[in-house]
């Protein structure tokens, strides 16, 4: 087979995939399409589809499987994932579940490296052009200026990818240039673009690895992995229920629902307004983001609406397989890294965003109960 034969290239041949997502992602994702249109198009095509083409090759031909049933696995989640990115016009889903699905047999540590040079230089290219040259202007919406992704959340959520995985990557040898970048990070995210769910994700994140650090045991237990299982059920649930009972024509009639609505930025009403008048169906397909009459910053009701109640439903299978998945093998780091990104996820609507969701990379553990980390090429 081609996997013996070409095993040393699998590798290559995925980091090559993910960093030309990453650049499709920070780069031509960006204020740019606006600018220079024809040349962005273009690039998109050119990345998507090359960065395709790899991943595929990766998976198909360059991936070792122990069984057939995971060859027919594959087979059905690219085909529903492929359906529903075209049915909801979200390509992110399908070439999340590309790079989920390709990870297997890839030391997550290599990966995560590309990942961060890749997601860094993006951002820098960014904002350098912005100061250098008029091809990447800044445009100002609501409250804040966008800084070249059209939304101060979309660059926030690029900030939040950053994070998540420089502290995943160094997480066993965190050291005071480490905390104090972190720190740093955070705040910038919190006071320049003044994303309020990235910096949420990025605090969750730095004090409890802070506090795993002296107490480790803390987190390698029943008790934690119990909290962390139920806390996306309880967001989920908690979700469904303040969009529902939240009255924009007199919230005063619920004050804490109205003051804890004041202090998520008003999404109570937004969850209302754009939700509960959503007509949900099987399959999704309604828009969740562009303009207020659509956006919902809120990935617990946002999946529903674009992928329909049966890809809720699998979203959720999967995520809490994950979850239940790492905590038997007591990988209580990445179940931290996982109750990050919950809590992230709660305040916005980036999950199958490769450059707001490194996490990603774990997806193996749930199709092929592979490790992660460098165990995982040896599995």
């Amino acid at each position: 087979m081609l996997y013996h034969k070409y095993k040393p290239l699998a590798s290559r041949v995925y980091c090559t995939g993910l960093a030309l997502l990453l650049v499709l992602s920070e780069v031509f994702s960006s204020n740019v399409q606006d600018t220079l249109p024809g040349f962005s198009r273009i690039m998109r095509l050119g990345l998507t589809g090359c960065a395709v083409l790899l991943l595929a090759g990766k998976i198909i031909l360059l991936t070792g499987y122990e069984a057939r049933w995971q060859k027919v696995l594959i087979a059905v989640v690219l085909v529903y994932t492929a359906f529903s990115s075209w049915y909801g016009g979200d390509l992110w889903f399908f070439l999340a579940a590309l790079v989920g699905l390709g990870a297997k047999d890839v030391d997550w540590e290599t990966a995560l490296r590309v990942y961060l040079v890749t997601a860094v230089a993006g951002l820098v290219l960014v904002q350098a052009l912005h100061f250098a040259t008029p091809q990447m202007p800044y445009k100002f919406y609501c409250r804040n200026w966008d800084f070249g992704y059209g939304h101060y959340n979309g660059f926030g959520a690029r900030l939040v990818g950053v994070f998540f995985a420089w502290a995943w990557l160094r997480h066993d040898r965190l050291r005071a240039f480490d905390w104090a970048g972190l720190a740093a990070l955070a705040i910038f995210t919190y006071k320049v673009p003044g994303s309020r769910g990235a910096f949420g994700g990025m605090a969750v994140l730095f004090v409890l690895f802070f506090v795993q650090k002296f107490l480790p045991k803390l987190f390698d237990s029943r008790i934690f992995y119990g909290l962390a299982f139920a806390l996306p059920v309880a967001l989920a649930v908690f979700s469904l229920y303040a969009g529902y009972v939240y009255n924009p024509e007199w919230p005063y009639e619920r004050m804490a629902l109205l003051l804890l609505s004041i202090a998520l930025s008003g999404r109570f009403e937004i969850w209302h307004n754009v939700f509960w008048s959503a007509p949900l169906s099987l399959w999704g397909g309604l828009p969740t983001d562009g303009d207020e009459h659509h956006a919902i910053d809120n990935t617990f009701l946002a999946v529903p609406m674009n992928k329909g109640l049966l890809g809720a439903i699998l979203v959720a299978a999967v995520f809490l397989l994950l979850l239940w998945r790492l905590a038997k093998k007591h990988r209580s780091t990445e179940v931290i890294c996982l109750v990050a990104l919950t809590l992230y996820l709660f305040m916005e609507n980036k999950p199958f965003l490769l450059s707001a969701n490194p996490f990603l990379l774990m997806l193996p553990v749930v199709f092929f109960n592979a490790e992660t980390g460098k165990a995982q090429s040896e599995s």
